[in-house]
């Protein structure tokens, strides 16, 4: 996974998993199958751990405004942390794949959708009124703020210092703030 996040899909030559991996390349082909099918078991994988954190941050954040800040800067706090600066596996492969890669676009699209339905669980703390005015405007806020995410991610690979990356988290909070 740390191979592909680094270097990407196309740049990663099965050499390069083949050294990664220990594997000798007969074995690594009989048990994982192709580039395509061992990146495929990366994504799975790395989906699965991502939207778990997403699940963990969502949990620990408190009701209303102040826990969609709170889940903000544990997002934030999280990808700084990270010393690889990689930003999100999903945004890069998203960048590199999206359109070239049969297949690439079911996680690509799994992604936004289960990151948007658990982002619209948090704003929906946030949002009083009748159903149908609530949904949609829980729905634009998730919407919003998982294009957030993803620009900042894009921030983080860029190289972005942590003083541009602070600024941009706190143009969020003000956003939010207006919620």
């Amino acid at each position: 996974m740390a191979l592909f996040w680094r270097k990407g899909y196309a740049q990663t030559s099965m050499a390069d998993v083949v050294e990664a991996s220990g594997v000798h390349k007969p074995s690594l082909y009989r048990v994982f199958g192709t580039k395509d099918e061992i990146f495929a078991a990366v994504l799975h994988r790395y989906l699965d751990a991502r939207l778990t954190m997403f699940d963990d941050l969502i949990e620990r954040a408190g009701p209303g405004l102040t826990g969609v800040h709170e889940f903000l800067d544990g997002f934030a706090a999280t990808a700084l942390a990270n010393t690889e600066r990689n930003g999100c596996l999903m945004v890069v492969a998203s960048n590199e794949l999206s359109g070239t890669m049969p297949g690439y676009e079911d996680f690509a699209g799994a992604y936004r959708r289960e990151l948007r339905a658990r982002l619209a669980t948090l704003v929906a703390r946030t949002v009083p009124g009748d159903a149908a005015e609530r949904d949609e405007i829980v729905g634009r806020r998730a919407d919003l703020l998982a294009t957030f995410l993803a620009g900042f991610q894009v921030a983080v690979r860029a190289g972005a210092p942590d003083d541009e990356l602070r600024r941009i988290v706190d143009s969020m909070h003000a956003i939010i703030d207006t919620w």
